[in-house]
């Protein structure tokens, strides 16, 4: 019973809350979310439907078909990475698996030797190099490239192509190798752009499938990738530097390049190139760092040395490249300076004697030679390279 002069609010029931005809949604004026009269005026709208007719807020009825979901895309993409598993990384199960599988999908066999009639080692050097600098642009994840390398070997060990195709296989890898380690993969129309549209999209679609097909579905190889983790994380000396994975990682990229690793087991490549990686950063002893490998990995410590060794050659060789192209460059710059400074040099000095004609004519015919201003200045000398 309600007192006198107070006003009974009835109780808002399911069912006028969902009419039959459709939802009841209250006007623009009365929604508004944040506001201080929301729940006022929310209880004042929602009313019971034998109250309806009485009540002064206005209702609109609306059917399903009228509603609309909106999403919202944010342009930008987010780099963030979540971060490693403890479990994982540090159960011993997950390094025995990964050694235990990692010959199921390695590259048979040298497809250089018999399958491969048109294709030379240099051609996988060129176009392998040329994959990483794509990775490199579009910042794909460090585990795309050497992934995408893995598809581009087995491939060619299942079927004999044209080196015209060569192009074209790599970006198949790694439009799928993309789609495989990437929240984002890279599409087509990129893919297409970084051959300066030699490559068409319909073409990377349909040999998409022609690569699937001979890799016979088996698409999540393991790389020397996978190791690194698992390996920093048992070795007391893998935490203590922050950049020895980021040269680790930078190590297997450059011998995924290098047609004499092709046949070389993950687990052997990862351990070889954290060496390396240790030695150029004077992390630990050489003697911790072999025993801390080979008991992870159980690979012999001469044969890690061994591979140390070419890892390091193939480095002071790609350092030595890069020097020499940056004088070849620094060369060339200098050169088109010389010859831009000497071809306007020589315009001066062809057009000197048409300033000279003019100017003596415009005295002979204005006035007396002292009244004239020369418009060559006499310290100018014209001289051609």
């Amino acid at each position: 019973m309600a007192p006198q002069g107070a006003t009974a609010t009835a109780v808002p029931s399911t069912a006028a809350m969902t009419p039959a005809n459709g939802l009841t949604a209250t006007s623009p004026a009365s929604t508004s979310i944040g506001s201080s009269s929301s729940s006022s005026s929310s209880a004042s709208s929602f009313s019971s439907s034998s109250s309806s007719s009485s009540s002064n807020s206005t209702t609109t009825h609306f059917g399903l078909s009228e509603l609309s979901c909106e999403e919202i895309i944010y342009e930008e993409v987010d780099n963030r990475f979540a971060e490693p598993d403890r479990h994982m990384i540090t159960d011993d199960r997950v390094i025995q698996n990964l050694i235990r599988l990692e010959r199921l999908t390695m590259p048979p066999c040298n497809y250089f030797a018999g399958v491969q009639q048109d294709i030379k080692p240099n051609m996988r050097k060129i176009v392998t190099t040329w994959m990483l600098e794509v990775c490199d642009e579009q910042k794909c994840e460090e585990q795309t490239f050497p992934l995408a390398v893995n598809f581009f070997d087995r491939f060619l060990c299942a079927l004999p192509i044209d080196r015209y195709h060569l192009q074209l296989l790599g970006c198949c890898t790694l439009l799928l190798a993309s789609k495989i380690r990437q929240c984002q993969p890279l599409t087509v129309d990129v893919l297409s752009a970084y051959t300066d549209h030699a490559v068409s999209p319909d073409q990377i679609r349909n040999w998409e499938l022609l690569l699937i097909s001979k890799l016979e579905w088996n698409i999540n190889a393991v790389t020397a990738y996978d190791y690194v983790d698992h390996i920093l994380e048992r070795a007391k000396w893998g935490s203590d530097d922050a950049r020895l994975r980021e040269h680790a990682h930078t190590l297997i990229h450059v011998c995924n390049t290098e047609t004499i690793f092709m046949q070389v087991e993950p687990s052997l490549l990862a351990v070889s190139c954290i060496a390396s990686a240790t030695r150029g950063l004077n992390v630990s002893t050489k003697l911790a760092v072999g025993y801390d490998l080979c008991r992870v990995t159980m690979h012999d410590l001469e044969k890690i040395d061994v591979i140390v060794k070419i890892i390091e050659e193939i480095v002071a060789r790609e350092i030595a490249d890069k020097q020499c192209q940056q004088q070849q460059q620094q060369a060339a710059q200098q050169q088109a300076q010389l010859a831009a400074a000497g071809s306007s040099c020589k315009e001066q000095f062809q057009q000197a004697p048409q300033k000279l004609s003019a100017a003596s004519a415009n005295s002979n015919s204005s006035g007396p030679p002292q009244q004239q201003q020369p418009e060559t200045p006499t310290d100018v000398q014209f001289i051609y390279f």
